[in-house]
């Protein structure tokens, strides 16, 4: 699947913001040093743009870095100009907030997330994703929706191979009793799910309606976690229209400790995979 360059922007910029605090210069003083707006230096140390290996050298000599550190900022500048996967993809390449969302997923090292219906994509069968398309109230073209469920695909070989990406999921009663397409598509979805849950790194968890209230009701969340500590875990909220992304550990922490909260509220696997079943058997064969 390649690199993703999402991470290393955001660990550049997240050390860029470090080592101008060190300095004690404000983005006053670096913007009027790389003669450019005060938002652009915020927008950088943000990780959300890209960044010119020239501008990394005057802001981090700027700052005082020299030697190997210098030369370790210019390395992560290169790594994070390269290009995702899904840049090959044209309206996947224009949804900025899929973008991200991608990126991270594909350098993470765990995803725990957490929503009502539809389904997550990692767990989604190529005829519930077609589904969902024909139901959107956009209408897609043939090849807009091959390019989707080919995004769809690429992203869940990601659970497959040697160093799999661990899934933790937690899934809403309604996700699994809204029938997408036909009764014969939802009940395929459903088996496929069991099976899912069956692999040593994909953990599913169903949080049925007799729970009641829970701290993450009307949210759908995902956490990203990282191998490199340097990389704090990483919060997103919302669908890819309308995305925010957390990364300080004081904005992270409450969505954290809920979903741990709703972990604990919600079936354990074993009698969440019979639930599921149970569900599946509901439909009509």
């Amino acid at each position: 699947m390649g690199k993703s360059p999402t991470v290393h922007r955001r660990r550049l910029g997240s050390e860029l913001r470090r080592l101008r605090e060190i300095a004690g210069r404000t983005h006053r003083e670096v913007a009027a040093h790389l003669d450019c707006s005060q938002g652009k230096i915020s927008q950088i140390e943000l990780g959300r743009v890209p960044v010119r290996t020239s501008d990394v050298r005057l802001m981090a000599e700027f700052y005082g870095a020299t030697g190997d550190q210098l030369d370790a900022l210019i390395d992560l500048a290169q790594d994070s100009k390269q290009r995702g996967w899904w840049q090959q993809y044209p309206s996947t390449a224009q949804r900025p907030g899929l973008q991200t969302y991608l990126g991270l997923e594909t350098s993470a090292k765990a995803v725990s997330c957490f929503g009502s219906d539809p389904l997550p994509e990692l767990l989604q069968t190529t005829d519930y994703t077609r589904a969902l398309l024909a139901s959107d109230s956009q209408v897609f073209t043939d090849d807009e929706i091959a390019e989707r469920l080919k995004v769809v695909s690429t992203r869940q070989q990601r659970l497959l191979g040697e160093q799999p990406l661990e899934l933790w999921a937690v899934l809403d009663e309604s996700a699994l009793r809204r029938c997408v397409g036909s009764p014969a598509v939802m009940r395929q979805q459903l088996e496929h799910l069991v099976l899912l849950g069956y692999r040593r790194n994909v953990t599913l968890q169903v949080l049925p309606f007799s729970v009641g209230g829970h701290p993450l009701m009307g949210d759908r969340a995902a956490v990203f976690s990282f191998a490199n500590e340097a990389d704090p875990q990483v919060v997103h909220l919302g669908d890819s229209a309308n995305s925010r992304f957390l990364d300080k550990a004081a904005d992270t922490s409450d969505y954290l400790k809920a979903f741990e909260q709703v972990c604990t509220s919600a079936l354990n696997p074993k009698d969440s995979s019979a639930f599921i079943s149970s569900v599946a058997d509901e439909l009509p064969t």
